[in-house]
């Protein structure tokens, strides 16, 4: 192998090992390609006849994950008010770390009691990610 070539070669071992191209990352801000994610600041509201829930989103580092939002109406109780979490939004991430505010609006439940609202972030293999609760709510 001549000079020339082995030099090539040097260099573009060095540049590699120094992590170059790397994106920082929310978790400790190192430039590795791990994956980000947090739901954060949920909140819900009643509005007329429709509950409006938000929620603050994080996602992303390692780029091609798929991931589902979903939200669940919860009895303060415990017990689950609906059958299902319903999907808010799914994501498919990228080096780049976003965040997002996410809001719902969906009619209220017919039960008067005391609520509250889950949001949850799943990975995709449908493996809990993150998740954030609003403050009780009363419905009327």
């Amino acid at each position: 192998m001549s000079f020339r070539a082995l030099l090539a070669a040097a260099v573009v071992v060095t540049a590699a090992g120094c992590g170059g191209g790397g994106h920082p990352s929310v978790n400790g801000g190192s430039t590795s390609s791990r994956l980000v994610v947090k739901v954060e600041h949920a909140n819900a509201k009643v509005e007329g006849s429709s509950i409006v829930g938000t929620v603050k989103i994080t996602e992303g580092g390692h780029p091609g994950q798929r991931l589902a939002l979903r939200y669940g109406v919860v009895v303060v109780s415990g017990v689950r008010a609906s059958q299902d979490e319903r999907l808010v939004a799914r994501y498919t991430t990228t080096f780049s770390v976003e965040q997002q505010d996410v809001s719902v609006r969906f009619r209220k439940p017919a039960t008067p009691t005391d609520y509250l609202l889950h949001f949850v972030l799943y990975g995709p293999d449908g493996s809990y990610l993150d998740s954030s609760d609003s403050p009780i709510f009363t419905v009327q």
